[in-house]
């Protein structure tokens, strides 16, 4: 094994989609509007007012801003503000591009098919672990992918496991016989 001491962990971090964060700052503001009509005067609308937008976005922000993944040694971390996942790479049987999210579905969800989602909207990676899923938030899913395919791949030739690929994949085109290169 050689000698990661002096290497950088491969990260990949997709931010939240600048439209969600107009949306946020149109709707504090509404509020804000609605909350200044309904109490004209009084200190209300100075202490409520503020602390609700400051409280609202810090939320927002700490919790859904970013999808961080790291490909460790041994597994792969994932994180969206305070929920966290480690999928070890012995445990991955595909990493795929996956699906294209809305842009308002964004935190940790549910998606129809069971997986799990840590999601900021835009393009995403599925990671399968025999029979659950999760789909992260990628916005190089491309790139994503193919670093979880190549660490596995890497990890299972150090262990002399031969990994199992998609047909597609591991179809190598037969040599035609009769013929010979040079």
């Amino acid at each position: 094994m050689t000698d990661r001491a002096d290497e950088e962990t491969p990260r990949f971090v997709t931010f939240q989609s600048w439209r969600i964060r107009v949306a946020i700052a149109v709707v504090f503001f509404a509020l804000i509007m609605v909350a200044s009509a309904l109490v004209p005067e009084g200190p209300y609308l100075l202490t409520t007012g503020p602390v609700f937008f400051i409280g609202f976005t810090a939320y927002s922000f700490a919790l859904h801003r970013s999808v961080v993944i790291r490909l460790e040694d041994d597994a792969v971390d994932i994180r969206l503000g305070l929920h966290k996942a480690r999928i070890p790479y012995e445990d991955i049987t595909e990493a795929a591009v996956g699906p294209r999210t809305e842009w308002w579905r964004i935190g940790r969800r549910r998606l129809d098919d069971r997986a799990a989602g840590y999601l900021t909207g835009g393009p995403s990676v599925r990671i399968s672990t025999g029979s659950t899923s999760v789909v992260v938030s990628a916005a190089k899913s491309y790139r994503v992918a193919g670093a979880i395919r190549r660490k596995c791949d890497h990890l299972a030739e150090e262990r002399g496991v031969a990994r199992s690929r998609p047909a597609a994949e591991a179809a190598e085109p037969a040599p035609q016989q009769g013929r010979t290169t040079r």
